[in-house]
């Protein structure tokens, strides 16, 4: 029988953690094990073997084929910053290590922290893996992303019922206070193939009306293989849904917006009109960003170029959907993502 969907636990760990259960037993196998190889890092790390014409040693016949799993990830879900604490993961560890016949095993240790938990650190073990919610929540958009990249991955397209599950238990992540908690400098990266060009011709970045962020001071762009060196600023809350034409922004909807909004808003249409943009009477979500040469975009040394390689020496993009770093972090001015990822 299937646990409710969002759990009416009256402890907040126990509540939470019941809920992400309860979502991930009502998706496939394959988005749960995306999720999970994101989380960990282990982009290869397959937990479901589907194999044809199997052969067993010693056996007389073979199988026309197979499915294999043997895994165990557990998780342990802290729901306030700093109260990780290091017996009971040593516990839970050695119960871990003597589960039998399990080949693959990670201790997921999940919280609000915006950087890995004392206590994770001291164990060093190569079992247990710190993960927090934005973290978990940057997965999840991943494998909710619409692009066009998944026509030429093998990584799983879900389904509307999937999608709606899944962003459900994001706005539970964002109600109980779990997302950006003590991560007060996060900044947005997005995808940008097409955004830079947005940002650098209307000094904004245009997407899919309503689409989930936390909420942000800076977005940086991910393009052509780099974190592009300028970082933007978020001038104002975002526009949420508007169509880009004339009439879309003055609309009886966005009748609240502060004049100044407006006007920015009205230039931009005139501006994609006359280019003949791609977003000109789309429906669009829209972020009014401080300009390439302005003194409030932060101006790095350099891009940052990505370096992120899998277990077999792949290279693989930083983010496909969305992702959070920290400032403090790219103000350092790393040459590489692995040493922007290393100084979080």
């Amino acid at each position: 029988m299937s646990n409710p969907l969002f759990s009416r636990y009256s402890q907040g760990e126990n509540r939470v953690t019941a809920s992400i259960l309860a979502v991930f037993e009502r998706i496939s196998f394959s988005l749960v094990e995306r999720i999970l190889q994101i989380l960990c890092e282990e982009p290869n790390q397959a937990l479901l073997e589907v194999k044809n014409q199997i052969k067993v040693k010693g056996a007389k016949s073979i199988p026309d084929g197979a499915i294999q799993a043997s895994f165990a990830y557990w998780i342990e879900t802290k729901v306030v910053p700093n109260a990780v604490w290091y017996g009971q993961l040593q516990e839970h560890l050695k119960a871990l290590q003597e589960y039998p016949n399990i080949a693959q095993k990670k201790l997921i240790v999940l919280t609000p922290d915006d950087k890995t938990p004392e206590a994770v650190t001291q164990l060093n073990s190569p079992l247990v893996v710190w993960a927090s919610f934005n973290s978990l929540a940057n997965a999840i958009a991943e494998v909710l992303k619409t692009d066009e990249s998944w026509l030429t991955s093998d990584f799983p397209l879900a389904s509307e019922q999937e999608r709606f599950l899944l962003r459900e238990l994001v706005q539970m992540f964002l109600a109980e206070g779990l997302l950006n908690s003590g991560k007060s400098d996060a900044v947005l990266i997005v995808p940008a193939r097409g955004a830079i060009k947005d940002y650098e011709n209307y000094s904004v970045y245009l997407c899919q009306p309503n689409r989930s962020f936390q909420k942000v001071e800076y977005i940086g762009f991910y393009h052509n293989g780099v974190i592009d060196r300028r970082i933007a600023k978020v001038l104002a809350p975002p526009i949420e849904s508007v169509v880009l034409d004339e009439e879309g922004i003055e609309a009886e909807a966005l009748s609240n917006l502060d004049d100044t909004i407006r006007a920015s808003l009205r230039d931009l249409v005139q501006k994609v009109k006359i280019d003949q943009a791609w977003a000109y009477r789309d429906t669009v979500k829209v972020f009014l960003l401080s300009a390439m040469d302005s003194q409030e975009t932060i101006q790095l040394k350099q891009d940052i170029r990505n370096d992120l390689r899998n277990d077999a020496g792949k290279p693989y993009a930083f983010t496909y959907g969305q992702r959070y770093v920290p400032l403090s972090s790219l103000i350092k001015h790393p040459m590489t993502i692995s040493e922007l990822l290393n100084s979080a």
